[in-house]
Order: C-alpha cells, then sequence, then structure tokens
C-alpha cells in the first residue's frame, strides 16, 4: 500500500461514523441500501482524494468529507416518498438514548407533520416538500416553524 492509500484509509477510519450515519438516513433504514451507498461515497472520495490539501486542519478535512458525501448522497439518491424509520439501537453509531428521544418526540406529532420533518431532514428543499405534500413553500417553513417550536416546549 502506497503513501497516498494508506492516508485515504485512516481518512475513511476517521469519518466513517459520520459518513454511515448519512448514508444510514439516505437509505430510509435499509441497511443493505446502506452498506451500497457507503460504497459509493467511499468510491467517490477516492477519485476526489487528491484534491484534499495535505496541509488541511482536522476541521476542514471533516467539513470535505461532509460536503462531498452529502453531494454524492444527493445525486445518488432521492426517493420521491420518504419513510419514517428508527435508528435500531444495536448499531455503533447510535448514542446512547439520542435515538429514543428523537423518536418520542416524533412520535408526539401528526403523521401530515412527521412526514414533513422526515423529508426536510433527508435533505429535501422546501419546494420539493410543497410539491410533495400538496401544500405552498411558504406553509412548509411556518409548519416547520411551528412544529420545532412545539417540540421545544415538550423537551423542556
Amino acid at each position: 500500500m502506497n503513501h497516498s492509500q494508506q492516508a485515504y484509509t485512516e481518512l475513511l477510519r476517521r469519518h466513517r461514523r459520520l459518513v454511515w450515519t448519512l448514508c444510514w438516513a439516505h437509505s430510509h433504514g435499509d441497511y443493505e441500501r446502506c452498506r451500497d451507498l457507503v460504497q459509493e461515497v467511499s468510491l467517490s472520495l477516492w477519485e476526489h482524494y487528491g484534491r484534499l490539501r495535505p496541509q488541511t486542519t482536522a476541521l476542514q478535512e471533516r467539513a470535505w468529507v461532509l460536503w462531498h458525501t452529502r453531494t454524492v448522497l444527493n445525486h445518488l439518491h432521492r426517493r420521491p416518498s420518504p419513510t419514517l424509520v428508527s435508528l435500531p439501537a444495536e448499531l455503533p453509531f447510535v448514542e446512547d438514548n439520542i435515538g429514543e428521544s428523537v423518536d418520542d418526540l416524533l412520535a408526539r406529532l401528526s403523521p401530515d407533520d412527521r412526514r414533513l420533518v422526515q423529508m426536510r431532514l433527508d435533505g429535501y428543499e422546501a419546494e420539493e416538500i410543497a410539491k410533495t405534500l400538496g401544500i405552498k413553500r411558504n406553509a412548509v417553513y411556518q409548519r416547520l416553524h411551528r412544529i420545532i417550536e412545539r417540540l421545544r416546549k415538550v423537551k423542556s
């Protein structure tokens, strides 16, 4: 293994949790699809690894991996009708109680509000959400704001 391959392998090791988490969200809980997405992202990161400057700080490196992963996922994967999923607790990247508290909060929402929040979390733009839900773009922003305020009150 040459130096470049070793450096790339270390980059993936340092950021595997970030890549896996983003791919898991985009796969809507489908483990096999998630693995395929991780592979696609890893391949693309390798293809573009030469563009990452050697003097890059750890924060800049993480930002580059995050940006690149999101870009690849947005190009690879768009579902017309996203589904709600809960992250299984046995996966190593799930922190204790984080998934449960998010699920508990989302369970308090109506099905339409949950779908709107899930679409936003999946990276859909307001225009796409509005078309899918049959509402105006401004209504998307208003509903998201109201949902967030409601969840803040519940959480505190």
